[in-house]
Formats: structure tokens, C-alpha cells, sequence
């Protein structure tokens, strides 16, 4: 699903929503802060979205609409793309490189849609068909060739596929919410190690 094309005062609203329930979280954000933010009347908000709910809705989705066949799909089919004749390992890297950038310069909306999602079972369930399926999917065929090449053990694939989105997305998470405990200061050297000890569980070693 893409998103209609939003209007400039559209985009504000959700843009200020956004701002607001990251800051406060859904529940206690409220209208009459969203619209200050955004520097309409209160009432061009309910216009645009009736219940406080929609706004939520919308923010889902316009994260679709960024995270789904802009960036989960077509960003990371040209990076695989890029890099097919490189070694598994290499193309980890580069996979990993492209979710840290996406995650880092959309990290408001992630923040937001990832504390919301464990509340909410509509936001729930939109988030894992149009968003995590096709990132999981993606990267399990990934998994497939070099299993198919013999790269990486004969383990299903959707656990390899699982075990690494969840060491990048905790690795994202922990260097946006605590900082100063993140040892290692250069993120390229964090991922080399982070796939190095997945590589140590999964090469081929026949």
C-alpha cells in the first residue's frame, strides 16, 4: 500500500504528531499540543484527522510509505544488487550500513512506531505486513544463496534471517537510547564485530 500524497498542512500536522508523541507518548499526547506545534487551529486538525487515533494512523502511514517499498524494498533490493558477487559477509555489511542510515535519519517515526505497535493491535499487525514480512523476506533469500553457495551452514534460513535483524535492530536501539554506554565509538566497527560473531555461529566450516 503507498500512502495518498499528503497536503502541505497535512504534513505539518503529522510532522508535528510525530514530535509530540515521542516526546510524551500516545496517551498523553494532546490535540492542542500537536496543533500548536504545528501552527494551525486546533479544528483544521479534526478536519484532517477526526479522532486523535487517525493521527496515529496516519503517522503509521507515513512511516509505510518511507519504510516500505521506498526503503525496506527497493533500498535494500539495490544494495544487494550492488553487492551480489561479494562474499555473504560483505553483503551483511553493506545490508546492515543501508538499515543504520535509514533508522538513523527516520529514527522519530521508528520511536515512535515501535513503542506504539506493543499497545496497539491495528498499528500491530499493519507494521508486520507491510514492514517486517518484506524485510524478513528479503533478507531470508539473501540467506538462501549463500546457503545455496555454501557459504553458511544449512540452519533455516528464518533463523539466521531473525537472530540478525535482532542484534542490528538492538544494536540502533541502544545507540539512540543509551549513548555514553556504547563502548565502541565508530558504528562500522561495532558491526564488523556484530557480524563477525554471527558468521562464527553459521559458516561453513566443511
Amino acid at each position: 500500500m503507498t500512502m495518498k500524497k499528503t497536503s502541505n498542512t497535512e504534513e505539518r500536522i503529522l510532522d508535528a504528531a510525530i514530535q509530540v508523541f515521542g516526546e510524551k507518548g500516545y496517551s498523553a499526547a494532546t490535540t492542542s499540543e500537536i496543533a500548536k506545534r504545528a501552527k494551525v487551529a486546533e479544528g483544521t486538525i479534526f478536519r484532517y484527522f477526526p479522532k486523535k487515533k487517525e493521527l496515529l494512523h496516519g503517522i503509521v502511514l507515513k512511516a509505510i510509505d518511507i519504510f516500505g517499498e521506498k526503503v525496506v524494498v527497493k533500498s535494500l533490493e539495490e544494495t544487494v544488487e550492488a553487492n551480489k558477487d561479494k562474499a555473504f559477509k560483505e553483503v551483511l555489511k553493506a545490508i546492515v550500513l543501508d538499515r543504520v542510515k535509514i533508522f538513523e535519519q527516520h529514527y522519530a517515526y521508528m520511536k515512535v512506531i515501535l513503542y506504539e505497535l506493543q499497545f496497539h493491535d491495528d498499528v500491530r499487525r499493519l507494521f508486520i505486513d507491510k514492514i517486517a514480512k518484506q524485510a524478513i523476506e528479503l533478507v531470508k533469500k539473501v540467506v538462501d544463496i549463500a546457503k545455496k553457495n555454501r557459504e553458511i551452514k544449512d540452519i533455516e534460513s528464518l533463523i539466521i534471517t531473525r537472530s540478525m535483524l535482532g542484534m542490528v535492530l538492538m544494536m540502533l536501539i541502544q545507540r539512540q537510547l543509551m549513548p555514553s554506554e556504547t563502548s565502541i565509538s565508530n558504528i562500522e566497527d561495532e558491526i564488523d564485530l556484530m557480524i563477525d560473531m554471527l558468521m562464527d555461529g553459521i559458516r561453513n566450516r566443511d
